[in-house]
């Protein structure tokens, strides 16, 4: 049962990110309901993808005129004016989109010429044909466990824009990409095996070029993938910094590492002043295998280096997705050392009946300040909103602060539009799909909008690292073309790059903050109890690396 929470919710961080968090409630299509993808005792995703941001964007609006644009004629360089300003402007203008097929803002993609000489050269790589593979963990299984939210017919997404890169622009190069779709189950006794028995399939019947997915997929099938098989794979979900290294550049993912997400939050909390030396900080860690070291390694010895004095506790999870073993002794402890502070790296099922015993052993709001990262995916309103299932839980972790690199909640903010970026993906979409949908960046209680633009990414991305390898590309130069594409168009054009040994796509994070109960526009609607919140501060600033 816990692999199923480790894939279920970084797909909402993600799909969420891109068009807003959603509730409980179904969506008008017929596409699957999910749940997010790493919300787990296990591992994080988480996604994603951002939400489109507004405003200044932590700096002075230098980057042009307010209305944005591509400014380039001619040999002139083919840079996005990015209105927003500040870290979103400094990156665009690093980013040349030159007249390349695969990074323009007005077209999915541009016809080009087809290669003359084109012949085989590689396994999955033909004349005529490269092969791509869609793993779909399915997301509809977690609709019988309470956990369902729209996020649209991901099959049908990634058909749309695959079919749009064949029949509108002549394939990459006149190869056409030639997709499969294997299916895996969410959750359950088999799923492990499945997904090794996916891997296998993916790699020695269809020789995949690449494998690409958006539901969640992680654990030793994505070894199987990226080390046994020398298969790229695209992933929405935060992988661990050993398979990054093991992968020899072939994985790819749109979030941060597990590490990174709370070395990234330790570092920026010092230095903002936000965490000082006078602050006792809590942590209790599950004892998921894994997360301990992580959260010791990467958050705990840093902020101990730095001065603070840490309250670090391991509580069981005995097998299940519920961690209660010595969870009252370990609110004692963090009671008796009279913390300060706590940073918050438990999971869906877990914080809130931890959260639970600090009320009930007496804690009251304001005497801790909360932290978190988007460690088991507490950047989630659906995950961190189960804290408030009891409403005092919820008001003593109101106002905790959350470091990210998803920009959530913006869209709150009065004149918010999306990014161009996710316009356009979503335009394509709504006007080729052959189910009817018509997803919107509004439309409450369901995140296809933001799915919808997660594949539109992921695809293209590939398609990119294809085409950047030549006229006849082996399947090692196209990993080679992958780890030096540099900058990269990502969710709502947040700056994002893949780079030599950086196969984990955010370059910024923000602050958030969580509220409860919440009153700003379009909050999440929960079924247990008052909405809630997470909104970003809009100070983005560049990660910590």
């Amino acid at each position: 049962m816990r692999a199923w929470l480790a894939v279920l919710l970084g797909l909402v961080l993600l799909a969420s990110a891109c068009g807003g968090e959603v509730s409980d409630d179904a969506g008008d299509d017929d596409g699957v309901t999910a749940a997010s993808d790493n919300a787990s005792e296990d591992t994080v995703d988480d996604s994603s993808s951002e939400d489109a941001t507004t405003g200044d964007a932590g700096g002075e609006d230098d980057g042009g005129e307010d209305d944005g644009g591509e400014a380039a004629e001619g040999d002139e360089p083919n840079i996005y004016i990015d209105p927003r300003g500040g870290v979103f402007a400094d990156f665009q203008a690093g980013f040349d989109r030159g007249d390349h097929p695969f990074t323009q803002l007005d077209s999915y993609c541009v016809a080009h010429d087809a290669a003359a000489d084109r012949v085989d050269t590689d396994d999955g790589i033909s004349a005529d044909e490269i092969s791509i593979v869609h793993i779909k963990s399915r997301l509809e299984d977690a609709v019988n466990i309470g956990f369902g939210i729209p996020v649209g017919d991901m099959n049908e997404m990634f058909r749309v824009y695959v079919d749009h890169i064949n029949e509108e622009c002549g394939g990459i190069r006149g190869r056409m990409l030639s997709l499969e779709t294997i299916e895996v189950s969410l959750f359950g006794p088999t799923t492990q095996e499945e997904r090794n028995a996916a891997c296998l399939q993916a790699t020695d019947d269809y020789n995949a070029v690449f494998i690409l997915n958006s539901s969640g997929f992680q654990g030793s099938a994505t070894l199987c993938i990226v080390e046994e098989n020398e298969t790229m794979f695209i992933s929405t979900q935060g992988q661990p910094d050993e398979f990054m290294e093991r992968s020899g550049g072939r994985l790819f993912s749109l979030s941060n590492t597990n590490s990174e997400n709370v070395r990234f939050a330790a570092q920026d909390l010092l230095a903002s002043g936000l965490l000082t030396s006078d602050d006792v900080v809590g942590v209790a860690a599950p004892d998921t295998a894994g997360q301990p070291e992580d959260v010791e390694e990467h958050l705990v010895n840093v902020l101990r280096d730095a001065g603070l004095e840490v309250v670090f506790d391991i509580i069981g999870c005995g097998g299940s997705t519920v961690c209660t073993e010595g969870v009252s002794e370990s609110v004692t402890n963090m009671r008796n050392a009279e913390i300060t502070a706590f940073f918050n790296v438990m999971g869906i099922l877990t914080a809130p009946g931890y959260i639970d015993e600090m009320v009930n052993q007496g804690f009251q709001p304001g005497d801790v300040q909360f932290f978190a990262s988007d460690f088991n995916s507490q950047a989630s309103e659906l995950v961190s909103g189960q804290i408030a299932n009891s409403p005092t839980s919820g008001d003593l972790y109101n106002g905790a602060v959350i470091i990210d690199f998803r920009d959530t909640g913006l869209y709150r903010a009065e004149g918010y539009q999306p990014a161009p970026l996710q316009e356009m993906c979503a335009a394509l979409y709504n006007e080729n799909n052959t189910v009817g949908a018509l997803h919107s960046w509004n439309d409450p209680g369901d995140s296809s909008y933001g799915m919808s633009v997660s594949v539109c990414n992921i695809v293209r991305t590939a398609a990119r690292g294809i085409y950047d390898a030549g006229d006849n590309p082996t399947r090692d130069d196209v990993v080679a073309a992958m780890n030096a594409l540099g900058p990269v168009d990502f969710g709502a054009m947040t700056p994002a790059s893949i780079e030599e040994g950086k196969g984990a796509l955010p370059n910024v994070i923000q602050t958030l903050d969580f509220s409860f109960p919440c009153t700003q526009p379009i909050p999440y609607e929960r079924s247990n109890g008052d909405p809630v919140c997470i909104t970003g501060r809009n100070d983005f600033r560049p990660s910590p690396r």
